[in-house]
């Protein structure tokens, strides 16, 4: 790719993994949550992927390390929903409204719903694109 691409690449990277970040944690109060934060993480990868060689990108991203976390995370957030759901009862009196904690597990579950969405969509990305390398 072109130098141009690739610095642009390098600047906006992390601009965008943070707004991903802002939209998981901000999620329960607004608009947003797991899913389109994930999306938004998996997009700044992804741009990596397209703008780099195979031989810049092969050794940062090991696939079994991304099902690893996909993995974890997955646990992690089945974790929450059955804390969440034995605990229900006790949990709501503890709850303020339109603060950090106001949504319970949501926040937790905006977290790790987005690493499994964006893990979910570098994966296939990166299957994809290993497939036309091949080529």
């Amino acid at each position: 790719m072109d130098l141009i691409i690739k610095t642009i690449t390098r600047v906006m990277f992390p601009f965008i993994i943070l707004f991903g970040a802002y939209t998981a944690l901000h999620g329960h109060l607004t608009p947003g949550g797991g899913f389109p934060a994930g999306a938004t993480i998996a997009t700044a990868f992804v741009l990596l992927l397209l703008t780099f060689r195979e031989s810049e990108v092969e050794g940062r991203f090991p696939e079994i390390k991304l099902i690893d976390i996909k993995s974890i995370a997955s646990l992690a957030l089945l974790a929450i929903i059955l804390f969440e759901f034995a605990l229900r009862d006790k949990l709501i009196q503890y709850q303020i409204p339109m603060t950090v904690w106001s949504g319970g597990d949501t926040l937790p579950a905006n977290i790790f719903g987005s690493i499994i969405v964006a893990t979910g969509i570098i994966i296939i990305i990166y299957s994809l694109i290993k497939e036309e390398w091949k080529k």
